[in-house]
């Protein structure tokens, strides 16, 4: 399975490497990218990570059948298959990646219903100042 379509599949943004012009799947946590035809990778390395953290992850994700690639001191890299669910999940629950929200048919229409009351062709003659032609005389102040 792609990388695109593992994203599609789950409603998550792809974004392209600035460093590597590849696409990966970027969360607060982790990275997902493409490893090899049929499989996925998930890499943890920098920012909030620790040594503590890439342990446990680690200890899990071999758990439920991923392959270690890279192992370092607090980063680290697993490859997982795609297609498995239960790997899958875990993957992207590491990254901390949030999907897209999408709405239905039926949902965006109901909102559409719900606002074609505050809809307005023009603008509100009050939001667009007092109508003064050049020939009317200024205010003047009262004092």
């Amino acid at each position: 399975m792609e990388l695109r379509e593992f994203a599609q599949k789950r409603s998550l943004p792809v974004r392209r490497s600035r460093q590597d012009d590849t696409y990966n799947i970027v969360g607060k946590l982790a990275e997902i990218y493409q490893y090899s035809d049929n499989e996925l990778a998930l890499i943890l390395c920098g920012g909030s990570t620790g040594t503590g953290r890439w342990a446990r992850v680690r200890s899990k994700c071999l758990t439920a059948g991923m392959t270690l690639r890279q192992n370092g001191d607090d980063e680290g890299a697993l490859s997982f298959d795609p297609e498995n669910k239960k790997q899958a999940s875990l993957a992207v629950k590491t990254t901390g990646a949030r999907p897209r929200r999408r709405l239905s048919a039926e949902h965006k229409a109901k909102l559409l219903a719900a606002n074609r009351h505050t809809q307005f062709a023009g603008q509100h003659p009050v939001l667009m100042g007092p109508s003064r032609s050049k020939t009317d005389p200024p205010n003047e102040a009262v004092g």
